[in-house]
């Protein structure tokens, strides 16, 4: 995944600083894969998984072309990928306007995605997130309780929970579950997020395991929809 990561930030640069427009053609396979410092094969991957997010179509014959803008931030939810990996991914320097970690009590929702008593104490960690020091998304992570004693040692607000989890702890994560909805911007996440009340915010709600099926985090990431747009790869199958 860190390869396509690199391969990704590789082409939006690639794009941004060559001034690309809906529509362009990119060089050929060869050609791209000798700009960006990567394999052939590796290159072709990667512009696939890529196509599948949207950003790129491939005509037979002719050649790959640029369907999409990159003046939003853009990710595709079926591949898991942590804030800061999307963020940097797409060009952008992630960081952090607001950092908060506390104890809660846990709600019902909390109690049955990390398997945990009802009403008990829970540790949450809430982040304003930004690329470029623009305020796209305000995160709320909910801890399972073997992660907690390890996270409050670190003081550093711009940590990538996914580093810290598979890096510092040596814990692989596996696969997530997540919903999408539409929610009104209340007038907290106006301030927040530097938004209108009452417009139209993408919320979603995650619950992370590792790859033995144990919950993680579960998340609460409230985005703004004019600087990230989420794809979906909604595949065709037989009937």
């Amino acid at each position: 995944m860190a390869v396509y990561i690199e391969i990704k930030k590789s082409l939006v640069d690639y794009i941004k600083s060559n001034d690309l427009k809906i529509g362009d053609k990119l060089p050929t396979e060869n050609d791209l894969a000798e700009i960006l410092g990567v394999g052939r094969l590796t290159l072709r991957e990667a512009l696939k998984v890529l196509g599948e997010e949207g950003l790129f179509y491939t005509v037979h014959g002719i050649g790959t072309f640029l369907s999409n803008n990159f003046e939003q931030i853009n990710d595709t939810i079926d591949i898991n990928l942590g804030i800061t990996e999307m963020i940097s991914s797409a060009g952008y320097k992630p960081g952090v306007k607001m950092f908060e970690k506390k104890l809660v009590k846990s709600r019902k929702e909390i109690t049955d995605a990390l398997n945990i008593p009802e009403n008990a104490d829970v540790f949450v960690c809430k982040r304003i997130r930004t690329a470029d020091n623009k305020p796209i998304v305000y995160s709320i992570d909910y801890f399972a309780p073997p992660l907690v004693a390890d996270f409050l040692s670190k003081n550093d607000e711009n940590i990538s929970l996914y580093k810290f989890i598979e890096i510092d702890m040596g814990i692989k994560i596996g696969n997530s579950i997540a919903e999408v909805m539409p929610v009104n911007c209340s007038e907290d996440l106006a301030a927040k997020l530097e938004y209108k009340k009452g417009e139209p915010l993408l919320l979603i709600k995650q619950i992370t395991y590792d790859k033995k099926g144990a919950p993680l985090f579960f998340t609460e990431e409230y985005f703004r929809p004019d600087r990230f747009k989420i794809s979906l790869n909604r595949r065709r199958i037989k009937l």
